[in-house]
């Protein structure tokens, strides 16, 4: 239970300022790197949102949630940089742990265990940066999983919870998804452990909170022209995703695909292993205990079990570490909070070695990838691979090539007096477009996968439509090295049209594979 001293201001002031110091260890990090293909895409959608423009409408994007929490960030500080971005997906990060505290505060958790789990899950939402938005939800539905473990949960909590389906739905329609698999996971475990089945009116609350949660996607059907047929559109296509072997200790193909070294590659491999596994013993546990069930810390390390198992389909359906590391970080809140409830017991060592043994994993898996880390082993082994760049006032370190490419593009993209639709950045840079803040020409700004002729004809078109007069292109990029994913493939027509009507410019320096196209006519003479 929670606490006197916790409930009173000064408590309560404390709980804050450790969310915020536990806030540093990601937010320090925001001048190292960008991702100009995934974080790219975020900024890029976010821009043009604060811009007046639809996602999934007017340009290709996940679901609208995050770009409008970001819009709104950027209306707060008057200016749409990557800077900004950060700072609006460091916010919800903050979120995120605000949950997890006040939940392990109300299961009685002592402050020294709160503090050691904030920041282990400060140390996983370093990585990756873009993908907060996932990792952040995944808090939210162990902390509200766990609020229905209870056979005193109320209309309200299932309502509470129905709330939070709907808006993570609003934000990824793929973790309102996982909400909900987590409530039905609660459900039957309450049958299963011979509780009282809650009632119909629970859950009928639970779905009234659904459609609270999830009414400003509705609203959007019903009110913003086109954006309803857009949405039913992005729901019939395919997911593209290639998958990939999920690493466990004994695939040996792990190597040089998950990780940066062989030590961290062995963590993650781990991971994959011990999480499943720790989950399933958790709601094991709780399942076949007598009655009165397990509360306060175990219950919270029961109901991040329950919230974690679902979004195991996020992180192996395409199990690089990208996605491994936006999807496990229920599993940091429940072993912390089990090796509090063992700590509560008198089982000193048994918690002690339950709780370090997968924080050693964690950091060995994480510490890699910081941001900051991969940086300074970056410099340290190759100075000259790294330079600083200025991105929208603010100078951020990023590998030399990268920072050619932006800087030669942007000279280019000036020279040539481009304005919105001017530009092309092929076949995965949509940062570019938001470095340069100006509007991608065609609705698709990734180029993976595979197109029909009538939807590269319309992309020409747009391109004409536009005056498109600058083309970066790589030719060789393709989703994972697949040679049938590359642009000549996966869009022919559309690349035959840019080599036949664009000129090669052939006096600016570029890394190899890169090359830059201009139009004849509308650009200077190269």
């Amino acid at each position: 239970m929670e606490t006197a001293s916790t409930r009173s201001l000064p408590g309560r002031l404390a709980g804050l300022g450790l969310v915020a110091l536990a806030s540093t260890l990601f937010f320090a990090q925001w001048h190292y790197g960008f991702n100009w293909s995934d974080e790219g895409l975020l900024w890029y959608g976010s821009q043009r949102t604060v811009h007046g423009e639809v996602p999934l409408r007017d340009f290709f994007s996940y679901d609208p949630g995050r770009y409008y929490w970001s819009a709104l960030v950027f209306k707060g500080f008057g200016h749409d940089g990557l800077f900004e971005q950060i700072i609006a997906n460091d916010l919800f990060a903050v979120l995120g742990l605000l949950a997890c505290y006040v939940a392990m505060s109300r299961a009685g958790i002592h402050w020294a265990w709160r503090a050691a789990i904030l920041f282990m899950l400060a140390v996983m939402f370093g990585f990756p940066r873009h993908k907060i938005y996932e990792q952040s939800l995944s808090l939210f539905a162990a902390v509200g999983i766990t609020s229905l473990l209870s056979d005193k949960a109320s209309t309200k909590n299932w309502l509470i919870f129905g709330v939070l389906t709907g808006i993570a739905a609003f934000i990824g329609r793929n973790s309102g998804l996982y909400f909900a698999i987590a409530a039905i996971l609660a459900l039957i475990l309450f049958k299963l452990a011979g509780g009282a089945i809650p009632r119909l009116r629970l859950l009928t609350w639970f779905v009234a909170g659904v459609f609270i949660g999830y009414s400003p996607m509705l609203f959007m059907m019903a009110g913003v022209k086109g954006f309803a047929a857009a949405f039913f559109q992005s729901l019939a296509i395919p997911n593209p995703q290639i998958p990939l072997t999920i690493p466990f200790p004994w695939h040996r193909n792990a190597i040089g695909l998950h990780g940066v070294d062989l030590l961290q590659v062995t963590a993650v491999s781990l991971l994959c292993a011990i999480v499943p596994l720790t989950y399933g013993y958790f709601i094991l546990k709780w399942w076949t205990s007598k009655p009165p069930r397990f509360a306060g810390a175990y219950r919270l390390a029961c109901g991040a079990s329950i919230a974690g198992l679902p979004y195991l389909h996020h992180a192996f359906s395409r199990a690089d570490f990208f996605h491994i590391a936006e999807a496990i970080l229920p599993f940091a809140l429940a072993i912390g909070s089990f090796a509090a409830y063992l700590w509560d017991l008198n089982k000193r060592r048994l918690s002690a070695a339950f709780f370090f043994v997968p924080v050693a994993l964690i950091l060995a898996a994480w510490l890699p990838r910081e941001p900051m880390i991969s940086y300074a082993r970056l410099k340290a082994k190759n100075p000259a691979s790294l330079e600083s760049i200025e991105i929208s006032g603010k100078n951020f370190e990023v590998p030399a090539f990268q920072a050619q490419i932006m800087r030669v593009v942007q000279a280019e993209f000036e020279s040539c007096k481009c304005t919105d639709g001017n530009f092309l950045a092929m076949p995965h840079y949509p940062g570019l477009y938001a470095f340069l803040n100006t509007r991608a020409p065609f609705w698709e700004i990734y180029y993976l996968f595979a197109r029909d002729s009538e939807f590269q004809a319309r992309h020409i078109d747009a391109l004409i439509k536009n005056g498109t007069s600058l083309v970066l292109l790589n030719p060789r990029a393709s989703a994972d090295g697949l040679d049938r994913l590359r642009i000549g493939h996966t869009y022919p027509l559309l690349l035959a049209y840019i080599q036949s009507h664009f000129q090669r410019m052939e006096t600016v320096t570029l890394p190899d594979d890169f090359e830059l196209y201009y139009l004849p006519g509308k650009c200077p003479e190269k």
